[in-house]
């Protein structure tokens, strides 16, 4: 199912939102039009009570009064207002009803007493029509006590009101559809930045991962998203020049204990051998097999880990007890070296068990390698803010700044012409990385000429 664009539904909001306002407004002009008409048609019925009123006491007989019927029609002004005078015993002196309704019964307001909006009552005739009522007491001439009674139809009024609510909806309507044609193509040139963006991503494939996407004329909301997106391509630029030499490195390593097992068994093949010399011969393709196990073991190994597929087996471990069994492991091969295996760890330590032996062990194991003969290489532990550090001290020949960065690459040599038939291949720095960064640590090394420390630091919580 296609997604709708987002331009759309930010434009649909728009419009949504435009509507609402406008209807907001709409409601509050047509209230105050309404509320002004009743005012206006409230205030003309008071001040026609009160000129009734003062007409009848100005009189000097209500005969005079009837006779001149056009006056109050013309005072009325239309056929939708009606004027009643009434004697007490009902009979009508003045009667202006165009429609000849019939009136309810009103309480008429003394005729000392001025009328007020609240006095005026809004009736709805048998025939539909709602009606604006008020009555009240005069005096006529010689003193009579006349009723008048004003009114007016409000269908002028609800025909108006209504006409202005059409107005109000056609224009809602049609603000609502403007603002969502303006709203769409403000939205497609504003997005016009993300598609030169996509345009841009787009034209990046592998041969390519060093461009970079410009920033300098990148929106404010973009620049984030941009410099993210270039610190992407800045990693998987890395990546696949690190995966493009760990190929070549790897080839290189595969490459030559292949060609030392071709050689020696093209050799043994060629010539006729003694069962010692092939039994010889076996046990040199043996250990190249066993280099080539390790370097496939710590392979899947760094796989696993780069993947996160290990999942940790975190206790409490006493260091003390740990670096006495791996002083005791390596000491056969410290003895052929002439090294003496010195464990200082002591306390605990929250970390998984066989990692942190595969780590230090690797450690001791380089270390042991490359140790001057007859120095000591030694275990210590030292804490800092918030960190266990765990040194691997050995003295040897100084690694140089240039080495310092890489020794924790893969298949990476300080001395390429040391490579012995039983290290790790180039890989178990890598792996003791590999563990660190897996228990949220780190490592570091440091030589210079009071001795070679590698450093695992774990974070103490």
């Amino acid at each position: 199912m296609r997604s709708r664009s987002i331009a759309w539904r930010l434009a649909l909001a728009f419009a949504a939102v435009c509507a609402l306002v406008l209807s907001l407004i709409g409601v509050f002009l047509y209230r105050s039009l309404a509320s002004e008409l009743a005012y206006r048609d409230d205030m003309a019925l008071l001040g026609r009570l009160e000129q009734v009123r003062a007409l009848l006491a100005d009189s000097d007989s209500l005969d005079a009064l009837q006779a001149r019927p056009r006056l109050y029609q013309n005072m009325l002004g239309n056929l939708d207002s009606l004027l009643l005078v009434r004697r007490a015993d009902g009979s009508s002196v003045i009667a202006i009803n165009p429609r000849q309704r019939e009136l309810p019964a009103l309480n008429a307001i003394a005729r000392d007493q001025s009328p007020q909006r609240q006095d005026v009552l809004t009736w709805p005739a048998p025939d539909g029509a709602e009606l604006a009522l008020l009555s009240g007491e005069a005096q006529g001439p010689n003193g009579e006590l006349l009723t008048v009674i004003a009114g007016k139809v409000l269908s002028e009024r609800e025909q108006m009101l209504g006409s202005y609510r059409m107005r109000l909806y056609l224009a809602i309507g049609l603000g609502a559809l403007l603002a969502f044609a303006l709203g769409l193509l403000l939205l497609r040139k504003g997005l016009q930045p993300l598609r030169h963006l996509s345009e841009a991503v787009r034209g990046i494939d592998l041969r390519s991962l060093d461009q970079r996407l410009a920033t300098s004329d990148a929106p404010t909301e973009l620049l984030e998203p941009v410099q993210a997106l270039n610190g992407m391509l800045a990693r998987l630029d890395d990546s696949v020049q690190r995966l493009s030499q760990f190929s070549a490195d790897l080839a290189h390593e595969i490459r030559t204990p292949l060609h030392t097992l071709l050689a020696s068994n093209g050799q043994a093949l060629n010539y006729p051998r003694s069962t010692a010399e092939y039994q010889e011969v076996l046990a040199s393709n043996m250990e190249e097999f066993e280099r080539l196990k390790r370097m496939a073991e710590n392979l899947m190994f760094l796989a696993r880990a780069e993947q996160a597929e290990r999942a940790l087996s975190l206790q409490t471990l006493d260091l003390q007890p740990l670096g006495d069994e791996l002083c005791d492991y390596f000491e056969a091969l410290a003895d052929d070296r002439d090294v003496r295996l010195e464990n200082g760890l002591h306390g605990e330590l929250h970390a998984d068990r066989q990692l942190l032996q595969r780590a230090l062990g690797n450690l001791l194991a380089n270390a042991v390698r490359h140790a001057d003969s007859g120095s000591v290489i030694s275990l210590r532990r030292r804490d800092a803010e918030g960190v266990c550090w765990l040194q691997v001290h050995n003295f040897g020949p100084v690694i140089g700044d240039e080495h310092l960065g890489k020794l924790f690459d893969r298949f990476y040599r300080a001395d390429p012409s040391r490579a012995e038939p039983g290290d790790s291949g180039g890989l178990g720095l890598a792996i003791v990385q590999s563990i660190m960064q897996l228990h949220g640590g780190r490592v570091r090394v440091g030589s210079d000429a009071a001795g070679t420390v590698f450093e695992l630091g774990f974070v103490v919580i």
